[in-house]
């Protein structure tokens, strides 16, 4: 029972809420805020494509329902049965290669889309009118800011610009293996998000395949799958426990090192008659310094290095001097082995007073292991220490720790948790392919969706309520006079706890009763908490924050008196990958959604 200026508690004595047979004549939600609830149906969709939307790179992994795993288009054409089996797609190197995450903007009409991925990197150099816009994925991370000179990005739609034609490459290519019956209408979808990124982060990329055209508003939720990357990668590398000696109750780590952030998650199997299962042991978190900051630290080394001389490198330089660092230094840096980075052509180079100082020789830079340990690598290596070692004594016990992405498949990154962590741990590892763990992942997590069934809450949720008023505790703003007494208005009243273990069909339901000439509309304000240790007692507490609210359609017909009460039923399931909410009225459940606040 609740009482604020939304929610008007029942006085003693108050009669039940309305049957359904007494409310039969009640309209049902609104399409625009619910709609009847119905089970998810995977054979409408037949064809599955996961995206793991990186901050650098997007790889994509398309699979089928299939009995028998094939290997080429044709052999797809061929295949029609639903068996859940993971089926991959031949194509050459060319096809597969991962198109850079680069939006390229026209600078006086900015808004219009000019190109995207490679060409985008291509044509930025053309024309000084161009710019392009890269790594925009970190502006849904709360807590990093990337500015872009000169204008400010609307996020969500720069990601949908990508999404596009993107989208557009892959289902041309996909649908030349198929008859005429199918078309992108057969697709449905799981995209990856980092584990540290807020609920209202994750749905703004929902919002995001909506704009590109993915799916549509109408479509049924579990068109889109959203999964977290590392738990993609968890059920990818679960995949090879065998091979890594894991078995029963045995826990791992995934830590999921991409290009801008770096996500964790400790995982426990369990052994069961229909396979391997898992669930999270603690709650996932991450931040943002994954190798683009290895990057951002090497261009500030250069920078700085030829300033020294009196040099400014041009832009366009620069660029081609960070690409050869991205492309050929990088991944091969072990932290021993003397790198060289050939200069590209420009006056800049030609007049350099002292060439020594700076490692130049003819036409090369000769980059020091030190210098490149101490201040472009070892920086973010440490941030990455920190989160496997709280980590670590959150689980307080793990076998195994699995690096995977970009950043993780780095042989220094391998070999320096290493020597951080064996001894905690029995091992450090990193899986075939382990760039592409999170996609192919993904792929697994579309086909077999409950491989994972219990999560941990990332934050505290509740909502308001209304409790008898205490003098010199409660503070005096949030007294009611009602007629049956004095309130306070603000209290919290958490539904889940911080660090809660939740199963994915895991329910937490309230009830709200409603009473005409107070209330038009049934709706609920859900309101979280991300500190550590107990949430506040009130919602106006330091660090707590509406997160947003979910709405019904007029509960009230005309011909009801003033004073009648309805009551209706909220179900959440906190323990997917987003939010789930279901209004159930007169008996009926139907799907509703949460109208995100927070900042993001």
């Amino acid at each position: 029972m609740f009482r604020n200026s939304i929610f008007r508690a029942p006085v003693p004595g108050a009669p039940p809420p309305y049957s359904a047979i007494e409310n039969k004549s009640c309209p049902p939600p609104e399409a625009t805020v619910a709609k009847e609830h119905k089970e998810y149906d995977p054979k409408e969709h037949p064809i599955l494509i996961a995206i793991d939307f990186g901050t650098t790179f997007s790889p994509r992994q398309p699979a089928k329902y299939s009995k028998t795993p094939t290997l080429s288009l044709y052999e797809i054409k061929r295949t029609v049965d639903t068996d859940y089996k993971l089926t991959t797609y031949g194509w050459s190197d060319a096809m597969f290669r991962n198109n850079p995450n680069n939006v390229g903007r026209n600078d006086r009409s900015w808004l219009k889309l000019n190109t995207w991925g490679w060409n985008a990197k291509l044509q930025a150099a053309r024309s000084k009118d161009n710019v392009i816009l890269q790594k925009f994925k970190l502006q849904l991370d709360e807590d990093y800011c990337l500015q872009h000179p000169g204008f400010k990005i609307d996020t969500v739609q720069a990601i949908a610009d990508y999404l596009e034609p993107f989208h557009e490459y892959v289902t041309e290519a996909i649908l030349k293996g198929f008859g005429d019956g199918f078309s992108s209408d057969k697709f449905r979808y799981c995209l990856t998000v980092p584990a540290m990124w807020s609920d209202k982060a994750k749905n703004a990329m929902r919002q995001a395949a909506i704009r590109a055209n993915l799916i549509r508003e109408s479509d049924h939720l579990d068109r889109l799958m959203l999964v977290t990357e590392p738990e993609a990668a968890a059920l990818y590398c679960q995949l090879k426990c065998d091979q890594f000696s894991l078995g029963n109750k045995d826990r791992f780590m995934i830590c999921d090192a991409g290009g801008g952030t770096v996500d964790l998650i400790v995982y426990e199997i369990e052994e069961t008659s229909s396979g391997k299962r898992l669930s999270e042991v603690t709650k996932g978190h991450g931040a943002s310094c994954g190798s683009t900051f290895v990057d951002q630290n090497f261009e500030k080394l250069l920078v700085k290095k030829f300033a020294t001389q009196g040099i400014t490198l041009p832009p366009k330089v620069l660029a081609k001097v960070m690409e050869k660092f991205i492309d050929d230094i990088k991944p091969l840096f072990d932290g021993e082995t003397e790198h060289h980075l050939d200069l590209p052509s420009n006056a800049c180079f030609e007049d350099i007073p002292n060439e020594a100082a700076i490692g130049v020789d003819d036409g090369t830079l000769i980059l020091d292991t030190d210098e490149l340990r101490e201040k472009v690598f070892d920086p973010v290596v440490v941030q990455v220490f920190e989160l496997i070692d709280q980590q670590l004594v959150n689980a307080k016990s793990c076998s195994t720790i699995f690096l995977v992405g970009g950043f993780g498949s780095s042989e220094y990154l391998l070999r320096k948790v290493k020597e951080q962590f064996l001894g905690r741990v029995s091992s450090v590892n990193v899986p075939q392919r382990a760039e592409l763990a999170v996609v192919r992942g993904a792929v697994y997590a579309g086909l077999e969706p409950k491989t994972v069934t219990v999560r941990v809450a990332r934050r505290w949720y509740g909502l308001v309520r209304a409790r008898p008023f205490r003098t010199g505790i409660d503070p005096p703003s949030s007294l009611s006079q009602w007629p049956d007494g004095v309130y306070c208005n603000d209290r919290f009243s958490h539904m889940v706890e911080k660090g809660r273990r939740l199963g994915v069909d895991e329910c937490v339901d309230t009830q709200v009763t409603y009473t005409k000439g107070v209330h038009t509309k049934g709706m609920v304000i859900i309101y979280a908490f991300n500190g550590d240790g107990q949430a506040p007692e009130h919602v106006t507490g330091n660090g707590m924050f509406k997160l947003g609210q979910i709405s019904s359609h007029e509960i009230f017909m005309p011909w009801d008196p003033p004073g009648t009460k309805k009551t209706l039923t909220f179900k959440m399931y906190f323990g997917q990958s987003e939010i789930k909410a279901v209004l159930v009225v007169d008996g009926i459940d139907y799907d509703t959604s949460l109208s995100y606040e927070e900042s993001a």
